[in-house]
């Protein structure tokens, strides 16, 4: 991504210096930090130009960041400008920390910004070049407090630097009397305003009034509610404990599933989190089991005389499974995901070779795996439980569940792990005994997902596992009349095939056979006047490609007022554009392989329709030559047709790719 970026910003940067503009890198969300960083600092060993970069004092890793950049540039001999900031996206930075279960990367309290600044302010004043040709930093401050300011003046005079060696830097428009006072001390100050187009300068405004009218704000209190000196000018350094970057991950706080006494730790369910891969531990650790991960061998040549000798032994041992206590099937979900839980970055390897799986999709399939065994786990145990109905006098009437029978699974390529232990597991918690029969295309995942739940002490005559031909075996497994229950994730037609076979009951067939059919879809995203333009472009991207469109879930339509067009389809061409095609164990590529030929082939014939039907072909991204070979599996870059037809078949049909 850093070469990438260099390509096109070296011949800016080489501009600069020859015409003397000074460039300033700024620094917007967290997970961006230390790219950002290792750019800046490839750019300036690069090229010789004027240049800044920004730091927050609001991010946890604020004194680290300056420690590292200041030797840095006294290491390199390189003079740099530092714009030390406190930051203005805590709201973003808490809410995607808590959304992920992530450790949050903000300060929990302004108090720890303020000192934290005021400690980078040391650390970066004390590489203030003191001689000809040495390297460090260059000061300027990005505050409108004045006790941050202060602090700052007080750190230069300590240090015998002249108020030369500091800029302070202040909104247009807001802090005039600040502003002022500072001019008239001699300081150097430097007023910015947002340039550029109105809807992002109106969000940029906004933002800023956010961030100095909160209640917290030096501002609102020093000027609105005109609170006295002293606690103004108070320190903020404290030896109070620091706030806990976990604190809002909180089961109980969010109460998700029941707390079941004796199921897990006996806290509600809380979603496992997935892997933050801006963090090059967490990223190097990934690629070091992926790399050791192999795909099992297993052999899709089950039989229609295997599954019906499968589901005559579960129906066999259904009265011994439903007399299991709900707490001790619950135990074995829990056990399940704790294996899982430390086997889950070989488990994501596998269905990145086997499936194509990128890295981030990967890792959420297996998340999301084991957030069915413990989410399951905690629901399943009080549908047993008697629950009384009503208060009428002679009477005790109650209500509790039973299992249905025997339950078969078939389920998807595209969620190898996550759907297939979804259905699976819902199934055995609640006492039913599964055939469990896999996609053809990802059999190995499946496999070790089963030995999985033998380890965590699945009795074996619950799980009888079948992989084998969806024609052959998985129609007699859903035409088998000892069958109560089927769940299926897959096409349109075979699940409404399903249905249909499911709904004729022969005359041996004690039972009403459930199906849970997940099926296809054909899903449009509407983006209309008032859009967020940043955030529809980056949305239907991710959602259409993410996976090579190969959910359900894709976008495969995005639906534009005329107003937004021109302005979406040109930014969501060169948007997608910028994926990188290749192969899925790097952590570079957005796009993978598809699944196989044959849904390369249909892929290919859609492509191919529309352009025989003279749609107009805005992006056919290409497939870097060699990398199928290299790879082993079949590729299709991203493509976007416009002004498409809405009945014409890459509109109506799903194409799943």
């Amino acid at each position: 991504a850093i070469r990438d970026v260099m390509e096109r910003l070296v011949p800016i940067l080489r501009e600069a210096a020859r015409r003397g503009v000074f460039i300033n890198f700024d620094m917007e969300s967290h997970d961006l930090k230390d790219l950002t960083i290792e750019l800046f600092r490839r750019c300036c060993e690069e090229v010789e130009f004027e240049a800044g970069l920004a730091l927050q004092a609001y991010l946890r890793s604020g004194d680290e960041d300056a420690r590292r950049l200041a030797q840095w540039a006294r290491d390199v001999g390189r003079v740099v400008t530092v714009r030390l900031v406190k930051g203005a996206y805590w709201d973003y930075e808490t809410i995607v920390a808590e959304m992920r279960d992530w450790p949050c990367p903000v300060w929990g309290k302004k108090r720890e910004t303020d000192a934290c600044f005021e400690r980078m302010v040391e650390t970066l004043l004390d590489a203030t070049p003191r001689e000809q040709g040495q390297g460090g930093v260059k000061l300027a401050l990005g505050s409108h407090n004045a006790r941050s300011i202060a602090a700052g003046l007080e750190a230069l005079e300590r240090r015998g630097l002249g108020r030369e060696a500091i800029e302070l830097q202040m909104l247009h428009g807001m802090a005039d009397e600040l502003k002022a006072a500072c001019s008239a001390m001699d300081l150097r100050v430097r007023e910015y305003v947002p340039v550029g187009e109105m809807i992002p300068g109106m969000a940029y405004l906004v933002r800023r009034l956010l961030e100095n009218t909160s209640n917290e704000s030096w501002l609102r209190a020093g000027f609105l509610e005109r609170k006295d000196a002293d606690e103004l000018l108070a320190s903020p350094h404290s030896d109070e404990p620091v706030s806990d970057p976990r604190a809002r991950s909180d089961p109980e706080r969010h109460r998700l599933s029941p707390a079941v006494e004796g199921v897990g730790d006996g806290r509600p369910f809380l979603n496992e989190p997935t892997r933050d891969f801006a963090d090059a531990a967490q990223r190097r650790a990934f690629a070091a089991a992926i790399a050791r991960a192999a795909v099992p061998q297993v052999a899709n040549d089950a039989t229609p005389e295997d599954a019906a000798r499968a589901v005559g032994e579960l129906a066999a041992f259904l009265p011994t499974w439903r007399d299991t206590p709900a707490l001790q099937r619950a135990a074995v979900l829990v056990r399940a995901a704790a294996i899982m839980r430390t086997r889950r970055d070989e488990l994501a390897g596998v269905m990145i070779r086997e499936a194509g799986k990128t890295w981030r999709e990967a890792d959420a399939d297996v998340c999301e795996a084991i957030d069915f065994c413990e989410y399951y786990a905690r629901t399943a145990p009080p549908l047993f439980s008697p629950q009384r109905l009503g208060r009428f006098t002679g009477e005790l009437d109650e209500q509790w569940h039973e299992p249905r029978g025997v339950a078969v699974v078939i389920s998807p390529w595209n969620f190898p792990l996550a759907i297939c232990a979804g259905m699976t597991v819902a199934a055995l918690v609640t006492g039913n005994p599964v055939a469990l029969k896999p996609a053809e295309q990802t059999p190995g995942i499946a496999k070790l997902f089963v030995d999985i739940l033998r380890e965590a002490g699945l009795p074996e005559g619950a799980l009888r596992f079948l992989p084998g031909p969806g024609e052959t075996t998985g129609a007699a497994l859903v035409r088998d009349p000892r069958v109560a229950l089927i769940a299926f994730t897959g096409s349109k037609a075979v699940g409404l095939d399903i249905v249909q076979a499911a709904g004729v009951t022969s005359p041996e067939q004690a039972h009403v056979k459930k199906v849970v059919c997940e099926m296809g879809g054909k899903n449009a995203v509407i983006v209309d006047a008032s859009a967020d333009l940043d955030e529809a472009v980056v949305g239907v991207r991710d959602s259409a490609f993410g996976f090579q469109g190969q959910k359900c879930s894709a976008c495969s339509r995005a639906i534009v007022l005329d107003s937004a067009y021109d302005d979406f389809v040109r930014r969501l061409v060169e948007a997608t554009r910028s994926l990188v095609v290749g192969d899925p164990l790097e952590p570079a590529t957005d796009v993978g392989p598809v699944i196989d030929g044959e849904a390369q082939r249909k892929i290919l014939s859609y492509i191919d329709r529309a352009k025989a039907d003279g749609l107009r072909l805005a992006l056919a991204a290409p497939v870097p030559e060699g990398l199928e070979a290299r790879v082993g599996k079949p590729y299709v870059g991203p493509h976007i047709f416009v002004d498409v037809d809405p009945q014409h078949p890459i509109f109506c049909d799903e194409i799943f790719g």
